[in-house]
């Protein structure tokens, strides 16, 4: 009998790993989908249904692991900063040459976002929604508070071994990397027109992030790579 019993319990705990599982699985399925499904539609053009369609799942999941659209919208917003976070968690600033630091800030940046269409729409989409839906994130500040430590102490660093002749606020010098990256991509169709270019041209992509690089790297008083 104990030994029936022990049997029993080995397969309710299989049976509970693999239902957590699935329930992991179908979740990212659902956040995937629902990225895409936000980023070419914003969120009052985004459908529930056909994220469910996309999903192959019903709308009652989406409620039992999200607790509604707007939710699942949060929860999206949370998900596309998190994979950029990660990535730029893989940067390794407490070490090298700080010149070879920036320099590898501003490239991921760049690339980042002319690799990520959904990032630029999603992140566009809500800056039209005067930021409503991402304040209510309770994670969003902390997660992006590691960069900034980690790019103020590249500053520090830099400033102090005399490999930058300024050292500017971290938050400034983030945030004028990123409007270098992805300004002309948020406003291609635009300014496309008024400078009579296609900003989307690779030729043109490639030009554009030597230039972002090169206007970093001169502010701060580095002049060879």
């Amino acid at each position: 009998m104990a030994e029936k019993l022990v049997n029993q319990s080995n397969v309710t705990n299989r049976s509970s790993k693999f239902r957590s599982r699935d329930a992991a699985r179908t979740q990212a399925e659902i956040l995937t989908v629902a990225v895409d499904e936000f980023a070419e539609h914003g969120f009052h053009g985004a459908r529930v249904d056909r994220i469910t369609k996309a999903a192959k799942c019903n709308s009652r999941m989406i409620y039992h692991y999200f607790g509604g659209k707007e939710q699942l919208y949060v929860a999206a917003l949370e998900n596309i900063f998190q994979q950029i976070r990660d990535q730029e968690a893989q940067l390794n600033f407490s070490g090298g040459d700080p010149a070879t630091m920036v320099n590898e800030l501003v490239e991921f940046t760049f690339d980042y976002f002319r690799n990520n269409a959904n990032f630029r729409k999603m992140t566009r989409n809500e800056n039209a929604l005067n930021g409503i839906y991402i304040a209510r994130s309770a994670m969003m500040r902390d997660m992006s508070e590691p960069l900034i430590v980690a790019i103020s102490d590249l500053v520090e660093r830099g400033f102090s071994s005399g490999a930058f002749s300024r050292k500017p606020d971290p938050v400034q010098l983030y945030l004028s990397i990123v409007a270098i990256s992805a300004h002309h991509l948020n406003n291609a169709a635009t300014l496309g027109i008024v400078v009579g270019q296609d900003l989307f041209n690779e030729d043109f992509q490639e030009e554009r992030r030597e230039h972002a690089i090169d206007l970093i790297l001169s502010y701060l008083g580095i002049q060879n790579r």
